[in-house]
């Protein structure tokens, strides 16, 4: 396994706009291919992992953008990996797109089916992974903001409503003896 250093940013938390990706491939090669079609891409951190079985850890640890994942993998069946993801709070919704080698219809249907928000086979053409990487980066970075800002929206509610019922009180009440003034009846 081979993950390089990073700086532990929330999800979302992107202010750059940085993509980071992370590769799950069992195959050196693989990896070192994508890591030189990404290589010269402003913007793109990327990351590799080289043992499926410690995918989800690195995840978790990286906190990606996007994650590319192989489906045939020793010691690990790539489809269950996916569900795996899913299954995990921190990795629901990080896109991941699968590079296999399978260009069957039944094996896209599968990995679909079990989360995956795309799929290439391998290798694609290098403008064509950037594109994908960059417009599931930026969607996943959208939907994480728009969740943050309905957060903040909801605790602003919030405030308000326990604000007015603060003013209510206040407003059925004497200043100076605190006992119920005309209002209140």
């Amino acid at each position: 396994m081979q993950v390089p250093p990073h700086s532990m940013e929330e999800f979302g938390s992107r202010k750059d706009g940085a993509v980071m990706v992370l590769l799950v491939d069992d195959q050196a090669m693989i990896g070192e291919a994508v890591r030189r079609e990404l290589l010269g891409e402003e913007g793109i951190d990327f990351h590799y992992c080289s043992d499926p079985t410690q995918a989800i850890a690195v995840a978790e640890q990286l906190r990606p953008t996007v994650i590319l994942q192989d489906l045939v993998m020793p010691g690990v069946d790539g489809i269950t990996l996916l569900g795996e993801y899913r299954a995990r709070p921190a990795l629901r919704d990080v896109p991941i797109i699968v590079l296999s080698t399978k260009d069957d219809a039944t094996v896209k249907s599968s990995a679909f089916a079990a989360g995956a928000n795309d799929y290439l086979v391998k290798l694609p053409d290098t403008i064509e992974l950037v594109a994908r990487i960059r417009y599931h980066s930026r969607s996943y970075m959208a939907l994480q903001q728009r969740d943050e800002a309905y957060r903040a929206l909801r605790e602003s509610q919030q405030q308000l409503l326990e604000t007015n019922l603060v003013l209510q009180r206040l407003m059925n009440s004497d200043g100076l003896t605190g006992l119920s003034n005309r209002r209140h009846f």
